[in-house]
This record gives structure tokens, sequence and C-alpha cells, in this order.
């Protein structure tokens, strides 16, 4: 019996056109009594969604513009036109069913599909693992363009560094399309885990360590995120204080005149981060007015093509983007400890007493 499944494939990408069958009338005949599912056989090209050719009617591949395969005792054809070529031989159904299949492979690829392991898709593309799959994608699509190309799929994988053999290709004739299964190498997966979170991530009990401690600081830097949003947009931010950060004082009993009352008294650390806008420069003495100059023009006009490698003009031995961080880093540092303390006080002291206005602090 014919292959019902290339019958069905063929049926599907033609959608109800004709196969032609071009200068051999046994083998339309052979097709036409095969009793094949879902498909139709007609002398001729015209209006046929694909085309057996004979040797000799050779010139209908020559500006067709539906996939073909040619029968000719000679295989030059297959070069010369970049198809199918098959020898015609007797026509019983296991010979047409080859036929039929090399005719289906013929037709254009649409799509392929790569399947990854689910935590790859957090992973950026320029990280190792995924740019080294990606390129071989691309070496080996550029090589596909018929279906009967897919089976270079099965290569995808060979040699590279990060992934096993491709599991699986599932081509489907019908559709054009193609899923390919991939599948990383033992250990990839910690050692990507171990580059993301730049600390050593070797097994089970390594990850469930780190897992534990980053939980931990998530939630230590979830009381603070918005403080810092605050401070980021507004200049101040406050962290309100938590429940598990109140302490509770013993009840007391108050006296006001004749009334007595109850005191409760609670109190907690809060949190106030305040944006401070520090700047610096850096004026670097390059020696005689030509030579300042010389220097000046050489920086402006790199500055125009590109801003940020002007920063890294070496002077002196440091880049000037160094110079200036050094110089940010120790106008910061220069609030003496003493100063904080009071400036600390004195936030105290308006969060507590509700002290509205202007206060002056004397440093």
């Amino acid at each position: 019996m014919l292959d019902s499944e290339i019958c069905k494939d063929l049926s599907a990408r033609l959608c109800g056109a004709p196969i032609g069958v071009c200068g051999d009338g046994e083998l339309l005949a052979a097709l036409c009594a095969c009793g094949a599912e879902n498909l139709v056989f007609k002398e001729g090209a015209e209006g046929c969604g694909a085309l057996i050719i004979a040797g000799n009617m050779a010139e209908f591949a020559e500006n067709s513009a539906v996939p073909f395969i040619i029968v000719a005792q000679s295989g030059e054809y297959g070069e010369r036109y970049g198809c199918a070529c098959l020898q015609p031989v007797e026509w019983n159904e296991e010979n047409l069913s080859r036929l039929l299949y090399a005719l289906a492979g013929e037709f254009p690829v649409r799509t392929v599909g790569i399947d990854i392991p689910e935590w790859m898709c957090f992973l950026p593309a320029e990280n190792s693992a995924v740019a080294e799959l990606l390129e071989r994608v691309r070496a080996v699509c550029a090589g596909i363009s018929k279906n009967k190309h897919l089976s270079a799929l099965g290569e995808l994988t060979a040699g590279t560094q990060y992934w096993s053999e491709v599991l699986k290709v599932e081509a489907d004739f019908s559709s054009g399309t193609a899923k390919v299964v991939c599948r990383a190498k033992d250990g990839i997966f910690f050692d990507m885990l171990s580059e993301i979170a730049g600390d050593k991530i070797d097994g089970e009990y390594s990850l469930m360590r780190y897992v534990r401690s980053a939980a931990e600081a998530k939630r230590g830097y979830g009381k603070v995120r918005d403080a810092l949003e605050c401070a980021r947009v507004n200049g101040y931010g406050i962290v309100s204080p938590a429940e598990e950060d109140l302490s509770y004082e013993p009840p007391q009993v108050v006296k006001n005149g004749s009334s007595v009352g109850i005191k409760l008294r609670a109190s907690a650390p809060t949190y106030h981060v305040i944006r401070v806008d520090v700047s610096g420069e850096v004026s670097p003495i390059m020696g005689d007015s030509s030579q300042s100059e010389s220097l000046v023009k050489n920086m402006m006009s790199g500055f125009e093509n590109n801003p940020e490698e002007t920063w890294n003009t070496d002077v002196f031995g440091k880049s000037l983007r160094t110079m200036v961080q050094e110089g940010l880093t120790a106008k910061v540092s220069s609030i003496q400890d003493e100063t904080r303390s009071k400036l600390r006080k004195a936030i105290t002291r308006m969060a507590n007493e509700g002290k509205g206005g202007v206060i002056c602090i004397i440093l």
C-alpha cells in the first residue's frame, strides 16, 4: 500500500491542487490507479500545486513556481535544478511511495522551532550557552530551505561546549515545520547559576544554601526598596517600622489633677534615606599652555565622537573617570561622625516632637 502519511502530508500542502505529471504517461496511469487518498493527478503543469517531470520535459522545471521532482536516467537534472532526481523503475506501490516522499521533500520549510530547557528562557541572548546555540542555529538553518533538508537539524549541537546531542527532531511535512529538542550537558545548570549568582553553586546543597541567603536578603531589601525609590525621585525616603521592630513599654498610670489615665508607650527604629547630590571636578596641570590646549583639543574632539571613551583618557597614570570617582568618595567621607550624629539627633527631634518650620543646625 501507498504510505498514507505521505499522502496526507502532500494533501495538506497542496490544499486541493492537483499534482501534474509532465511527459510520462505510464507514471501518470500508475499514480491514478494507486488510490492515493485525497490526491489528484493530471497531465501537464497548468493549475498544479506540484510537478513530477520526465527528463525529456525538463523545460517545465526552468521557471516552475511550484515544487517539483524529475524522473530521468541521468542524475544531472537534480544538480542542475536543485531538486530530487529519481530513475524510472517499475512503478509499484513501494516505488510510488518513495516518489511521493521525494516530492513532499521539495516543499519549502516555513518554521523551525527550538525546544530548550525552561530555565534557559530566563538567560539573556548574550549568555555563553544561549549564544552558542543561536550561532549554531543560524549556521545550520542557513542551509535549510526545503523539507528534505530538515535531517540536518540532527547535527545542530554537534561539537558544542554546552549542549548534548539533539534528543529529537519532529518534522511535519504537512505544514513545513520542525521542532528540535535540545538539552544542556550535565552540570551546565549549576554552571549558569554560579555565573548569575557570582557564587559557587555545584549541587543541591549549595543551591538551597544560596536560595535561603537570597530570600533573607530579599526580605531585608523589601523593607528599604520603596524608601530608596522615594529618595531617588524626591530626595527623601522613609522606612516605616514593621510590627516586629516595635518595642512596647509597660503601661503607666498618670495623674492629671483629679483625673487618672494610662500611658502606653512604644518605640521603633525608622530609617531616613536622604539623597545628597555630590559634584566633583578634575583640573590636572599639563605643563605650558600649548600642551594644555593640545590636550583639550584632542579631548573635545573625542568627546563629540564618543563621550564615554573621553572619560577613559589616561592622565598621570589614572583615567579621568577614576580621578573624579576618587574625588566624590573623598567628599562623601569627609562628613565627620560627630556631624552625622548631630544630624541624626535633629531629625529624631523633628519626628518625635512634631516641630515644623525651619531648623538651623550649627556644625
